[in-house]
């Protein structure tokens, strides 16, 4: 009798069972990732319109007007899942908004809000909402 060497088909099926099953469940939790990642560009590439809409509340005790630099400058910037006029600045509020255009998001809105002290004379923090789910908007902007 020759000894036989390999797997059997049974084992082959086994091995390749697990694997689905590793792979539904590492999928969902990669999109959401992407997503995640997608959405903190977003909140990257507006840093800087966010710190000038603090120093404007710092030193003005105002949210920027209509007309503002800060606001035109705002609809310029852009990034690989938003395109340029993709982010607006709303005047007299803060709220900033980002259209993605591109990605996991596409289609989808998130605005940032900014949060002010007790005084109301600085921004103590900034929120983000707006996208479809929760798990989507960074950790930073919570």
């Amino acid at each position: 009798m020759k000894n036989q060497k390999g797997f059997t088909l049974i084992e082959l099926m086994i091995v390749v069972a697990i694997i689905a099953i590793l792979a539904a469940i590492a999928l969902p939790a990669y999109q959401d990732y992407t997503a995640r990642a997608q959405a903190s560009e977003a909140l990257t590439a507006t840093g800087g319109t966010r710190a000038d809409i603090a120093v404007s509340v710092a030193e003005n005790d105002a949210f920027p007007a209509a007309g503002d630099p800060v606001i035109a400058a705002t609809a310029l910037l852009d990034g690989k899942y938003f395109a340029a006029g993709g982010a607006t600045l709303a005047p007299d509020t803060g709220v900033i908004s980002v259209v993605f255009d591109d990605g996991a998001l596409n289609g989808q809105t998130m605005t940032i809000t900014p949060a002010l002290s007790a005084n109301g004379d600085q921004i103590s923090g900034w929120t983000c909402a707006g996208l479809t789910k929760a798990s989507h908007i960074p950790s930073g902007c919570r």
